[in-house]
């Protein structure tokens, strides 16, 4: 039996401006455009990469011709908005309109970055939980969704199986919250599911993954799951998610297959954020760094003035220096010319990763961060606490990696 197509992605510069095309085999399902400069390429051959650099550099979001057909769309535990934010891109490059119908949230301060970027829907600040009843979704809960929903998504929290979580790992109440996704889906009846979590959630004790993959192929869903790699699809960092996709026209593809069709080369930090390298501090936190204490100045200045990426235990706190470790990239200094590590919440801070630039004596701002996951500047946070922002972009999944996901879900149909 031969295995679904996804869809790949094709590009053609025309007067100032890249036409993307999505192909699904043979058969052109969505065209889009940017404007970009003559100049806009790092690589005047690398059409995708010119593409999607511009994208993240947009001041404000392109637009889509009007009459397009309406996918509306419920996101659970949206943090601030950057799976729906991937979904919507996946619209515009099928010619297809995101419409926002409800978002979720326990923090106030994601919701408040999800109504300012996706106006039109409700975002609620309250526990997914509070929808469900014993029975499913609470009466005034289907009160909000008259109309349908045609794409249910959600990255439940993640601590619970990260590998970082050395207290609860793999049995944490917590990671319950997954199955939420499948009591929504019981009642939504939506005809696309993607549920993000770390590739840890595959072995909760509870085997929490692999009930709610049975209770939605028991509802008529096709599924396919699997680990995302989001450097081999063009984002700047190495960040590693499992994705479950669940649909009602069609198999979905194998994340494998998704990833091999949008392959791009690694694209490096300096990809991300070149443009960003003297940009004038300001006094909003979002493009300005972390203060560190002196000591870690410090540390910072050492990697410096010895032309080093790694700092030696010698110059390390005594928690390091005094007894074997494998905190190799704590207090780090980033490579120019390589995919960043994996970005945390941590990022404003050398002691929690290697979060120091490359070519600056600071750690990234949040502003730089943002461009690392994926995340571009008509992306609009707002005047945040540099925690709200930290927590935020930390914790988002990047757009591209949803993307490219939905657009394998959506594609053709």
């Amino acid at each position: 039996m031969s295995q679904p197509l996804a869809p790949t992605e094709h590009f053609e510069r025309r007067d100032g401006s890249i036409e993307r095309q999505i192909r699904l085999g043979e058969t052109i399902v969505g065209r889009s455009a940017l404007p970009v400069a003559a100049e806009g390429a790092p690589d005047p051959h690398d059409l995708a990469a010119a593409h999607d650099q511009a994208w993240l550099r947009l001041p404000t979001a392109p637009s889509l011709a009007p009459g397009a057909a309406p996918v509306r769309v419920v996101d659970l535990f949206s943090g601030c908005g950057a799976l729906s934010l991937g979904a919507a891109e996946a619209c515009r490059a099928l010619g297809k309109r995101f419409e926002p119908v409800l978002a979720v949230d326990i923090e106030a301060w994601a919701v408040q970055t999800y109504g300012r970027n996706f106006p039109g829907g409700q975002a609620v600040q309250d526990s997914v939980l509070s929808f469900l009843g014993p029975d499913g979704l609470r009466a005034d809960t289907l009160g909000r969704l008259t109309g349908g929903v045609d794409l249910l998504i959600g990255g439940p929290p993640c601590q619970g199986h990260s590998d970082l979580n050395n207290h609860t790992r793999r049995d944490d109440p917590k990671n319950e919250l997954y199955n939420s996704m499948a009591r929504f889906a019981a009642v939504l009846e939506p005809r696309w599911i993607l549920i993000e979590n770390v590739p840890g959630a595959q072995h909760d004790r509870s085997g929490v993954v692999q009930r709610t993959w049975k209770q939605l192929g028991a509802m008529g869903y096709r599924l396919a799951g699997g680990v995302l790699e989001g450097v081999d699809i063009g984002v700047p960092q190495r960040r590693r998610r499992y994705f479950m996709l669940a649909s009602r026209d069609r198999q979905p593809p194998a994340v494998a297959t998704i990833q091999a069709a949008l392959q791009q080369p690694p694209r490096p930090l300096s990809w991300a954020v070149a443009d960003l390298l003297d940009a004038p501090v300001s006094a909003d936190a979002y493009d300005s760094p972390s203060t560190h204490h002196p000591r870690n100045q410090r540390r910072i200045a050492y990697l410096f003035q010895h032309q080093l990426h790694d700092l030696p235990d010698p110059q390390r706190p005594a928690c390091h220096r005094d007894k074997p470790h494998s905190y190799k990239s704590v207090y780090g200094r980033m490579h120019w010319d390589k995919p960043a590590q994996t970005i945390t919440t941590g990022f404003g801070s050398c002691g929690q990763g290697r979060f120091v630039h490359s070519q600056r004596q600071r750690t990234l701002t949040p502003h730089e961060a943002a461009r690392v996951q994926f995340i571009p500047d008509h992306f609009g946070f707002g005047p945040q606490r540099r925690g709200a922002l930290q927590a935020m972009i930390g914790n988002a999944v990047p757009p591209r990696m949803a993307y490219a996901l939905c657009l394998a879900l959506m594609a053709g149909a």
